[in-house]
């Protein structure tokens, strides 16, 4: 029922094009990971390189393919008012292990620019909390994460406006 209700409010906003082929839990994924991105208030290459590589990886997709998978999922990012819609998308269409996989791409796009915003912890921690993910996974997540990109020396978490989980 909440698919549907989900197809249908999507179907609404969404414009005609034939070319439509991205399943409605790939936008929803990808829209999480631009809200993320998005969340502090910048949007950087590195972050936009991130979720691409991310959609690439996780949906098996061609570059060209995932390019325009994110472009999409920016302009729905735009005009849903709530993650909750792409949330509820990932937790219907999305088994135990590709929901994982999801909160581990959140992460990786947070970390994209080498700064994690108290924001995007916070969105990442509530996206997993309504996916029914524990805390304890999301820090291994984390870790997961920091292991996939060496590049990163350090990471710079904002004690001081941290959300506390």
């Amino acid at each position: 029922m909440v698919t549907g209700v989900i197809r249908a409010y999507l179907a609404k906003r969404l414009p005609p094009n034939p070319a439509w082929h991205f399943k409605l839990a790939e936008l929803a994924a990808a829209a999480l990971m631009v809200e993320c991105a998005r969340i502090d208030g910048e949007f950087t290459e590195e972050e936009r390189g991130a979720i691409c590589r991310a959609v690439e990886e996780q949906l098996r997709l061609d570059e060209e393919t995932a390019e325009c998978l994110v472009g999409v999922a920016e302009r729905r990012e735009d005009s849903v008012w709530h993650d909750w819609l792409f949330t509820e998308t990932i937790k219907k269409s999305f088994d135990e292990i590709d929901q994982l996989a999801v909160i581990r791409r959140l992460w990786e796009v947070a970390l994209a620019d080498g700064t994690v915003h108290p924001f995007e912890e916070s969105l990442i921690a509530r996206i997993a909390s309504e996916l029914d993910i524990s805390e304890e996974v999301v820090d291994r997540r984390l870790a997961i994460a920091l292991r996939r990109h060496p590049s990163l020396t350090s990471v710079v978490f904002d004690a001081a406006t941290r959300p506390s989980r």
